[in-house]
């Protein structure tokens, strides 16, 4: 009976150490597995600090582009006012109208000046006398037709 007992007793023991080695062994590859989910969660956040840190620096550039933009833009504004102002304050060499057509227009001007006066004129004309279709048309006068 003592070996039946020793060879019992080997056998309960290396089902309990099966046990434990299974055990100790998931327990041990959960561990490798955290490790390795904690490490990929480390490299997933330096490259997104990286990634952030691109970003800041492009939009960087980009903000100093648009303010080097802006300023070229002033600086066109300003030197075409100053074109326009200089524009302004020369006279014309050459008059923009004959002088008989600028006599014309003041004439045409004042007599419609003078036609304004009264509250109850008509409204001016723009030509005076007969022009376009008009010109050298006598009334027509109408005659009934015979049925």
């Amino acid at each position: 009976m003592g070996t039946v007992m020793w060879v019992g007793l080997i056998v309960i023991v290396a089902v309990v150490a099966f046990f434990i080695g299974a055990f100790v062994t998931k327990k041990q590859f959960k561990q490798d597995e955290l490790k390795e989910q904690a490490e990929q969660a480390q490299n997933a956040l330096e490259q997104y600090r990286q990634d952030v840190a691109d970003h800041l620096a492009n939009t960087g550039k980009l903000v100093n582009k648009m303010k080097d933009n802006y300023d070229q833009l002033l600086n066109h504004v300003e030197e075409t006012n100053q074109l326009l102002l200089e524009d302004r304050n020369k006279a014309p060499a050459e008059p923009f109208f004959s002088k008989e057509t600028t006599e014309q227009l003041q004439a045409s001007l004042k007599e419609r000046q003078c036609d304004r006066s009264s509250a109850a004129a008509q409204p001016a004309d723009y030509v005076s006398g007969e022009s376009g279709l008009f010109v050298g048309q006598n009334k027509v006068s109408e005659q009934p037709k015979a049925s």
